[in-house]
């Protein structure tokens, strides 16, 4: 048992559903949430990354870039995920680079579960003369990590955030 290990949230199906799905179905459902307007791109994982799939935010894509714009440098999020077919479980852990916009180097890195809540807020006055803020375009990592929490659910199988390795 690792040092974090009684941290880790593990999320388990409802007991009424159906037996677990196979990996291939489990995988087939996760890329499904690919979709042309949403921040993010479900993939397969690369060998180096250790993952069977990758979700990759889109915060350098110029198009998204201003709602996850921090300071003065970027950063880059991706959520990767194992699946253990024996326990009928994915396994996510999420990494995080931030990317100086000088050098174009990596400035910090790190992992675990990351949430992002990001938009930008407006001080308007109503029609009673008090101020009040309205957030606009508002985007939230948890948006696509219930999506892929739900999906996976959906499929018999458990799901596990791990903090250190997947």
């Amino acid at each position: 048992m690792g040092l974090f290990s009684r941290f880790e949230r593990v999320t388990h199906p409802p007991d009424d559903l159906a037996p677990p799905c196979t990996p291939e179905e489990v995988i087939e459902a996760l890329l499904d949430l690919n979709c042309p307007d949403a921040p993010w791109t479900v993939r397969d994982g690369k060998p180096e990354e250790g993952a069977d799939l990758v979700a990759d935010w889109h915060c350098t894509d110029p198009l998204w870039r201003k709602y996850f714009h921090a300071a003065n440098e970027d950063s880059v999020l991706q959520t990767r995920m194992l699946l253990m077919p024996d326990e009928h479980q994915v396994r996510c852990l999420d990494y995080q680079w931030l990317m100086g916009n000088s050098s174009g180097g990596i400035t910090a890195w790190g992992r675990g579960q990351f949430r992002w809540i990001s938009g930008s807020r407006v001080i308007e006055r109503g029609p009673d003369g008090k101020r009040r803020i309205q957030k606009t375009d508002r985007y939230d990592t948890a948006d696509l990590k219930n999506h892929l929490r739900d999906t996976v659910l959906d499929m018999g199988w458990s799901w596990r955030a791990r903090f250190s390795k997947l």
